[in-house]
C-alpha cells in the first residue's frame, strides 16, 4: 500500500486505483488524441490533463538500466538498485505526477492519460502500470500525413512535426504499429466511427475500461466547435480549464475527417496509400476510406 500524500491529504483507495489503471490514450500525433481525451473527460468518473510524455521521458531510465547490466563491465543505476527497486521508484514518481489529478475530481475513479507517443513505450507501461489499458486511437493515415505537414508549417509544430511527406507517412506507421503490439489489454478506436456515432464507440470504450453497464456521458458539442474545454482538466497543477491551444491545432470534427481531400494532392495521396495501404485495410479502410462496419 502506498503512503505518499498529495496535497497534503492521504491518497484514498479511489485516486489510488484509478492512478495505477488508468486508461492509456496512444495513437499517431494529429490523429484526435485530444479531442478523444476531452470527450471521455466530459464523464464525471474521468480525469485527465495535457499530455505528459511520462513514459518517453523516464523510459529510458529502464531500457538503460537493462542495457547497461547487460554488459560485460555492469555499470549505471544497475549498481545501485535492483530492476525491481527500478520500476518501484518509477511507480512512485506516477503516482506523484497524477495523484493530484484524481484527487481533485470529486467522482473520478479512472485517469485518462493521453500522450500520443507512449504508443512507443508500452513495453515500458506495462511493467509500471500492469493494470493499464490501452485506447489506440487510429486514423486514415492520409488525414493524419495532411496534418502533419500542415502542423510542420506552423509556429507550434515546426518544432517537432516532420516535414517531408515521406516522413509524416513514417511517424504514422510507426506508431500504428507499436500500438497494435501492445502487451497491455488494448481497444482499437477509429477516429471516423468516433465523429459518425460517438454513442456507440463510448458505450464499447466504457464496456472496455471496466465501468459497467452505464455509458459514457457523451457532450456532443465536442464534436462541433474547436472549444473543447472540460473542467476535469487539471494543468500545473491547478483544476480549471485547459490551456488555450494555439490557432490551427484544433479543428471541427468535419475539418478533420474530410480536409485531407482538399490539402493532398492526387501524387501524394497515391504515395501515402502506397506506403500505408496493408495496415489501413487491416484496419478497415479502403481507397475510399472508411469501410463500414458489419
Amino acid at each position: 500500500m502506498y503512503t505518499c500524500v498529495v496535497r497534503n491529504q492521504n491518497v484514498d483507495d479511489r485516486v489510488q486505483t484509478g492512478v495505477f489503471a488508468p486508461l492509456l490514450i496512444v495513437g499517431a500525433p494529429r490523429s484526435g488524441t485530444t479531442l478523444f481525451q476531452r470527450m471521455l473527460l466530459a464523464d464525471p468518473r474521468c480525469a485527465g490533463g495535457q499530455e505528459s510524455h511520462f513514459f518517453a521521458t523516464f523510459g529510458p531510465v529502464l531500457r538503460e538500466f537493462d542495457r547497461k547490466r547487460a554488459m560485460a563491465r555492469p555499470h549505471g543505476l544497475a549498481c545501485y538498485w535492483t530492476r525491481e527497486e527500478t520500476i518501484e521508484k518509477l511507480r512512485r514518481l506516477w503516482m506523484d505526477a497524477f495523484g493530484p489529478v484524481l484527487l481533485a475530481r470529486p467522482h473520478a475513479t479512472r485517469l485518462v492519460e493521453k500522450t500520443p507517443d507512449h504508443a512507443l513505450w508500452l513495453d515500458v507501461a506495462a511493467e509500471v502500470l500492469p493494470n493499464a489499458r490501452v485506447l489506440h486511437l487510429v486514423r486514415d493515415s492520409r488525414a493524419v500525413v495532411a496534418s502533419l505537414l500542415r502542423a510542420g508549417r506552423a509556429d507550434w509544430g515546426r518544432g517537432w512535426a516532420p516535414k517531408s511527406l515521406d516522413a509524416a507517412i513514417q511517424v504514422w506507421r510507426r506508431h500504428v504499429e507499436a500500438a497494435r503490439a501492445s502487451p497491455l489489454p488494448a481497444h482499437l478506436v477509429r477516429m471516423e466511427d468516433l465523429i459518425e456515432d460517438p454513442a456507440r464507440e463510448l458505450t464499447a470504450i466504457a464496456e472496455f475500461a471496466g465501468f459497467g453497464a452505464e455509458a459514457l456521458c457523451l457532450d456532443r458539442t465536442l464534436l462541433t466547435s474547436q472549444d473543447r474545454s472540460t473542467s476535469a482538466f487539471v494543468a500545473g497543477g491547478a483544476v480549471g480549464a485547459p490551456p488555450d491551444e494555439p490557432e490551427g491545432f484544433l479543428r471541427s470534427a468535419n475539418e478533420s475527417r474530410d480536409g485531407w481531400r482538399r490539402e493532398l494532392g492526387w501524387w501524394d495521396e497515391r504515395r501515402v496509400w502506397k506506403q500505408t495501404s496493408d495496415l489501413l485495410e487491416t484496419l478497415g479502410y479502403s481507397r475510399n476510406g472508411l469501410e463500414r462496419r458489419a
